[in-house]
């Protein structure tokens, strides 16, 4: 059951995420992301009275006497809450960008920036929230919260191209508005590091990490709350690997969605 409601919540920030670009999606989005929410509220009060989760973060490493590079989850934290309380940081989420779809009706934004980068931040939020109230592993682990960025990423790239003047301002502005989206994970993850937080995005004890540049660990290995511990794992991660790694995905969509709003849809529908 964990497993099909850790589905479920992907596909509502999916669904979600494609209602803000693409008006006919909205209304069935938006009962999509209240039902899906509803049936995690009915799942927390039905499931344990008390749930822990030992929060992980991933990182390249290797695991145990492994002479290949794998991706390691390193346990970073345990939270233990009342099990009913999990699903209500989803659930503000969804009864928000619900109604924000249903107003949106068939308007579409005028600035395509502005509804993905709220709609990344809030679910980065909601995510955090979950794992405080010790959610269920699989609807936080893994791929955690990429699954919230990457629609939000998509939605940009869809409601961007319909606009963009030339395709180089189009991969320029989506390249710097997926770091502003990602940002405050960043800014969150150095935070919960500094403060040994707990949650996925605090990486104080983890050290033996692989340097992308040589396959091989660290030798002297880093220092735990060192400025280098939290470039490699902190703001490499965040603002430069992952937000190029998005960039490169999403840019065949947005690339395609341009050329069909320059050169294939109806004048009278741009």
């Amino acid at each position: 059951m964990e497993l099909l409601l850790a589905l479920l919540l992907v596909l509502a920030f999916l669904l979600a995420a494609l209602g803000l670009a693409l008006p006919p999606w909205r209304r069935p989005a938006a009962i999509a992301l209240l039902a899906i929410a509803l049936l995690a509220v009915g799942h927390g009060l039905l499931g344990p009275a008390e749930r822990t989760l030992v929060t992980e973060h991933g990182y390249a490493g290797f695991e145990g006497a492994a002479l290949e590079v794998s991706v390691v989850a390193f346990p970073t934290g345990t939270a233990t809450a009342p099990g009913w309380q999990w699903p209500l940081p989803f659930l503000g989420f969804a009864v928000l960008w619900a109604s924000v779809l249903l107003l949106l009706r068939d308007r579409r934004p005028a600035n395509g920036y502005v509804l993905p980068i709220l709609f990344a931040w809030t679910g980065i939020a909601a995510w955090l929230g979950m794992q405080a109230c010790a959610a269920p592993s699989a609807v936080v682990q893994p791929v955690g919260i990429d699954r919230v960025l990457w629609p939000a990423g998509l939605a940009m790239a869809l409601l961007v191209a319909r606009h963009a003047g030339s395709l180089a301002s189009l991969f320029l502005g989506l390249s710097l508005a997926t770091v502003v989206a990602r940002l405050p994970a960043a800014l969150f993850s150095k935070y919960a590091s500094d403060h040994q937080l707990g949650t996925s995005l605090d990486i104080s004890s983890i050290r033996d990490i692989v340097n992308p540049l040589t396959q091989m660990q660290f030798n002297p290995r880093l220092v735990s709350g060192s400025s280098e511990q939290q470039f490699w794992l902190i703001w490499l991660e965040h603002v430069i690997a992952y937000p190029a790694f998005y960039t490169l995905s999403v840019a065949g969509i947005a690339f395609a969605a341009y050329m069909f709003h320059k050169h294939g849809e109806p004048a009278g529908k741009k």
